[in-house]
């Protein structure tokens, strides 16, 4: 296999993992470029090791404790192992305005778990740990505050879990009130900006799409514009939610702005963003950018008021396709924690996915907003 790119001809040994890895690209309408190659050469050079866990395949007690440190919360999946528990912390995006120390002042303020959801496709958290905490039996159903640091820990739900282990991933079987069903753990880089998960690397938590209505991302790369010819087309204004980093001593900032997957827009209104749609986007707006047909102004809280511009954008393949782009604010950042995408996408309603698909789109502006409503729907990894 003979690839010529921007730096010469590279041959490739048919059969090999590099030769399948660019013909694979090739065949969804990936550019044969020096990119392409660096992206394969670091995929053929990662050595796939079945996920690292303390625990074996087979049927466990569970529980989900919350945990509330000043205005903090975390959910605490705990797994039973004999005598000893297995814990895995994940992030909640639910902002608290007042410290918790007391069970008191927990139980007068319910537990906002809407993240703690068990809608396929929909649900998930993300943590951040190297490896799962152990802890004795007896926090199981714990339900007090530590003496030194005033933390206050409730159990929330409680069930059975059979668990499974491939190569890249942890299948958790629910059987509870609250979780059920199938959940995968994954590790993937992370793909946050901002504080919400800091490192390099994440855990994935979520709930895949049911067996039989899977969405695989793969397959979703072969859908054009043409297969959506006999379903409903509109043009939708949408506002999408995603994490953004602002610099502290300058309004220049660094936002996700699109991803592959599934996303679900500040109106309640299911996407479902293919990895060619990714691209139709990313090549609109450069298009904007530099042509300057229609600028990518940014405003605050969708007032319409631009008072910065996006400066620059990069589309990344890893660890699934998405735009980053660059930009700045010249007005008062404030309580930013997040930002929404102002856009009108041409879109086809599928009944069988019960997703709208976008074909193509144009986006008027990025919007720096205090309580960003999809920090935890940004994508949907291929089940």
């Amino acid at each position: 296999m003979i690839i010529k790119t921007e730096s010469g001809s590279h041959e490739f040994a048919s059969d090999t993992c590099m030769a399948r890895c660019l013909s694979a690209k090739k065949k969804a309408g990936k550019a044969m470029n020096d990119q392409a190659i660096a992206i394969c050469s670091s995929e053929c050079g990662k050595k796939k090791t079945k996920t690292s866990s303390p625990l074996e395949d087979g049927h466990y007690d569970f529980s989900m404790m919350g945990h509330w440190k000043d205005k903090d919360f975390t959910y605490e999946l705990q797994i039973k192992n004999k005598d000893k528990l297995i814990t895995f912390p994940f992030k909640s995006s639910v902002t608290n305005t007042e410290s918790f120390h007391t069970l008191k002042s927990v139980r007068l303020q319910p537990c906002k778990c809407e993240e703690l959801g068990d809608e396929p496709g929909i649900s998930r958290l993300f943590g951040q740990f190297s490896e799962p905490k152990e802890r004795s039996a007896d926090w199981f159903l714990f339900e007090g505050v530590t003496k030194d640091t005033k933390e206050v820990y409730m159990p929330i739900l409680q069930g059975k879990v059979e668990i499974k282990h491939t190569e890249s991933t942890t299948e958790f079987n629910f059987d509870s009130e609250k979780l059920s069903g199938r959940w995968l753990l994954r590790k993937l880089p992370n793909i946050f900006d901002n504080d919400f998960i800091s490192g390099l690397d994440m855990q994935l938590f979520w709930k895949p799409e049911l067996e039989d209505n899977p969405i695989k991302l793969d397959n979703l790369n072969t859908l054009n514009s043409s297969m959506f010819e006999n379903f409903e087309h509109k043009t939708i204004h949408s506002q999408f939610q995603s994490g953004v980093s602002i610099a502290s001593n300058s309004k220049d900032f660094v936002v996700t702005i699109a991803a592959e997957g599934t996303w679900i827009d500040k109106f309640g209104v299911k996407f479902t963003y293919t990895r060619d749609f990714i691209s139709t986007l990313f090549n609109s707006m450069n298009r904007q950018l530099l042509e300057g047909t229609i600028p990518l102004g940014v405003d605050k809280e969708h007032d319409m008021e631009d008072k910065g511009k996006m400066t620059s954008l990069e589309l990344l393949d890893e660890p699934i396709a998405h735009i980053r782009g660059r930009g700045f604010f010249n007005g008062e950042i404030g309580d930013v924690n997040g930002a929404s995408i102002d856009a009108e996408l041409e879109a086809a309603f599928v009944p069988k996915f019960q997703s709208w698909f976008p074909i193509s789109g144009i986006t008027k502006r990025v919007s720096l907003v205090a309580s960003p409503a999809c920090k935890v729907c940004i994508f949907t990894p291929e089940a």
